[in-house]
């Protein structure tokens, strides 16, 4: 038969009495159920077999049997290239402040007082005002990003008013998000920004609990920081206008092998102070940013293993979690996207969010798209535009990993910096395969001998 068995399938260990396993498909992104003598059958490819039986025709619409003939790295491949020539959305990320209160002793930025000028306002719009006209856009949304934006509360009222205008002459709709320390996000300054500037969705970092947060994430002066910040989100959430404004507050616990065990702690905190229903909850491993951080971090397998059990903590408490990915991630980041580009202070225009008031690369050209204040200056090869064929040539591991589809490769600097980005899901997917099925099958679970 014309048939064989997809490369991209996760199988679980036996389940339920041993008399099944789940598979899931990253290309399809969907899970199902087999009984073990159907998964005996496609392991040792007897297709033929399973032509009469009932649920082949899912198998193939789950992509779990494919055509023999099919390259599905190259589909894959080809996928991602049409999401990106077919995306609709203008994504621009603006720093509209070099400056930071914190001190963070894993960051790889340098703060400085600069702040966007009128004329460098100007230009921006100007650039933007061009890139919204390159291709079809229907949406216009702006990312503010720092240091930390909120340094630069003038600038974004400013130019938000620029941009909803620029939207509206080009019949797109406008949003924005913010990733904030949290420590200047008063509840009237979270409410002005929903209700005034657009801005949808706010990501803030609590590195644990306050001991720990405070160690981490304290002043340039060594000041603390966490009673602030804390007290600010309980403010905006407690607020009757945050549950009717229906926008997003996500906070981030970026965790290394010094604080991860305060999760927990972070995660009750948020319970008892009825926060924890309100917000989104995500933890992250400390990554190189320019610098060496990612020493300090967990090892792949440590931190995969510590994200299943904050993901049970939180099904415990009834908070939702994202245990299997429901779409693929074609587009993985920032610099894949045709005319996405990162503005910072200094009139550099990137298309990755981690080069701008890096050392490392401050005199490195190759990483600019364009400069604002040098109108000589052009970069016809936008970093890391070639991702997808670096993946299809072979050049880095992703070309035959299975998480493929669902990943997208993750970040294509670290690649080239010769450091693994390789996301958890990677390292636990089975467990994730256990717990979306407890979670969503609990009936057949608890039955004795299915």
């Amino acid at each position: 038969m014309n048939y064989k068995l997809s490369k991209y399938l996760v199988f679980s260990e036996p389940i339920i009495n041993s008399n099944y396993r789940l598979v899931y498909s990253t290309i399809s992104t969907t899970l199902t159920l087999l009984k073990v003598n159907i998964y005996d059958k496609l392991i040792n490819k007897d297709f033929f077999s399973l032509k009469n039986d009932s649920i082949f025709d899912r198998l193939i619409s789950s992509k779990i049997i494919i055509d023999k003939t099919r390259n599905e790295l190259e589909q894959i491949i080809k996928y991602n290239k049409k999401a990106i020539a077919n995306e609709n959305v203008l994504y621009q990320i603006i720093s509209p402040s070099a400056n930071c209160q914190l001190g963070c002793n894993y960051c790889g930025q340098v703060h400085t007082k600069k702040s966007l000028d009128d004329n460098l306002n100007k230009k921006i719009t100007a650039r933007i005002a061009v890139n919204i006209t390159l291709k079809k856009y229907k949406h216009l949304h702006i990312g503010w990003f720092g240091a930390e934006p909120l340094m630069g509360l003038k600038n974004i009222k400013k130019l938000t008013l620029g941009f909803m205008n620029l939207a509206n002459k080009n019949n797109c709709s406008y949003s924005a998000n913010m990733i904030t320390n949290g420590l200047s996000l008063k509840k009237d300054i979270f409410f002005d920004l929903v209700e005034k500037y657009k801005i949808t969705k706010f990501e803030i970092t609590l590195d644990g609990t306050q001991k720990h947060h405070d160690l981490r994430r304290h002043t340039k002066l060594k000041e603390k920081t966490f009673s602030l910040i804390f007290k600010n989100l309980k403010n905006i959430v407690n607020d009757n206008r945050f549950e009717k404004s229906k926008h997003k507050i996500i906070i981030r616990c970026n965790v290394d092998s010094s604080n991860y065990k305060s999760t927990y702690d972070l995660i009750n905190l948020l319970e008892v102070e009825k926060i924890l229903d309100k917000i989104s909850f995500y933890t992250a491993p400390i990554h190189s940013w320019g610098n060496d951080a990612h020493l300090k971090s967990l090892t792949h397998e440590e931190y995969s293993e510590f994200q299943i059990e904050t993901f049970i903590e939180l099904i415990d408490k009834k908070h939702k979690v994202v245990l299997l990915p429901g779409i693929k991630t074609p587009i993985v980041c920032t610099s894949l996207y045709e005319h996405a580009e990162v503005f910072d202070t200094d009139g550099n225009v990137f298309n990755c969010t981690e080069i701008s008031q890096v050392p490392i690369y401050e005199n490195d050209d190759s990483f600019k798209v364009k400069k604002l204040y040098d109108e000589t200056y052009t970069n016809n090869n936008r970093p890391y535009s070639s991702w997808n064929d670096d993946i299809l040539n072979g050049e880095v591991p992703c070309t035959n990993c299975v998480i493929l589809p669902i990943c997208g490769g993750a970040c294509p600097k670290l690649w080239k910096e010769n450091i693994s980005p390789c996301p958890p899901i990677k390292y636990n997917i089975k467990d994730r395969l256990l717990l979306h099925f407890s979670q969503n099958n609990r009936k057949i679970l608890s039955k004795k001998n299915v």
